[in-house]
């Protein structure tokens, strides 16, 4: 019997289309013919593949604490610290005082830019600290009234493209930013190369997949949770970091260790 190749291949084809259980990522061309192929995916929804490429930067300075503790702690974690829902309006607030043209603008969060809609909003933990203890080194506290509010979710489209805030000076090498902590559905940055949450501006990020290979970067940078390189990922501005996972990305700001209001408009956008 004559086997029309060509039309083998599609059969191919259609089969393996046919048998995927996960969307389409992309194509690769073979032989004229367009094969889409499976995203790979984790059971919490993160993709596990990416084409993204990142690179370090060297710690300025001594590692976070010592490097006594592993990075399970409520300083390099929002998700640790913990926080709690509050009514607070969700839109821009206008306070009085001064303003650093320099700091952070969360429009950057998105391309093209743009001032979020808030999702909704939150008010953060105190922490106990204990850092004789195991991890996380000591418990939630109440919930922290410095502000009405501390931490914010920003609404973004579902698979959403997500950016570091935007800054303009750069901290060597051509990046912005510094990671200080990341996880599959966590980053912590700075705008710094001190190891450290209290050197100037930290913005926490939370609930969207982070770039698998911006992951395992920062994890080839660490031991046991503690840092091993000296050195970290750096970030720059317009340099995707991950995507939106379930609508939302979760933001809090710091500037010198103390959590603000990321509604300010002064301020941060």
């Amino acid at each position: 019997m004559f086997l029309n190749k060509r039309a083998l291949r599609k059969g191919l084809v259609a089969a393996i289309a046919a048998t995927t259980l996960s969307a389409p990522a992309g194509t690769v061309r073979a032989d004229g013919f367009s094969i889409f192929l499976p995203v790979m995916m984790r059971a919490d929804g993160c993709p596990t593949f990416s084409s993204a490429r990142y690179d370090v930067i060297a710690i300025d300075g001594a590692n976070y604490k010592d490097n006594r503790l592993t990075d399970e702690n409520a300083d390099l974690r929002l998700s640790v610290l913990g926080y709690e829902p509050t009514s607070a309006p969700l839109s821009l607030v206008d306070y009085n005082g001064a303003t650093d043209p320099l700091a952070p603008k969360l429009h950057g969060v998105f391309k093209p830019n743009r001032t979020s809609v808030f999702a909704r909003a939150y008010k953060r933990h105190d922490w106990n600290w204990n850092e004789s203890a195991p991890p996380p080194y000591g418990t939630r506290g109440g919930v922290n009234n410095d502000w009405p509010v501390s931490v914010i979710d920003f609404a973004a489209g579902a698979d959403e493209a997500i950016y570091i805030p935007e800054r303009g000076p750069t901290i060597g090498g051509g990046f912005n930013a510094m990671v200080l902590y990341a996880g599959v559905e966590e980053l912590t940055l700075v705008y710094y190369r001190q190891d450290s949450v209290v050197a100037g501006y930290l913005i926490h990020m939370a609930n969207f997949c982070v770039d698998p290979n911006l992951v395992a970067l920062y994890r080839a940078q660490t031991s046991g949770g503690k840092r091993s390189t000296g050195s970290l990922p750096g970030l720059s501005n317009n340099q995707r970091i991950g995507t939106a996972k379930s609508g939302i990305v979760t933001i809090a700001v710091r500037d010198r260790g103390a959590y603000l209001d990321p509604r300010s408009r002064k301020d941060w956008w």
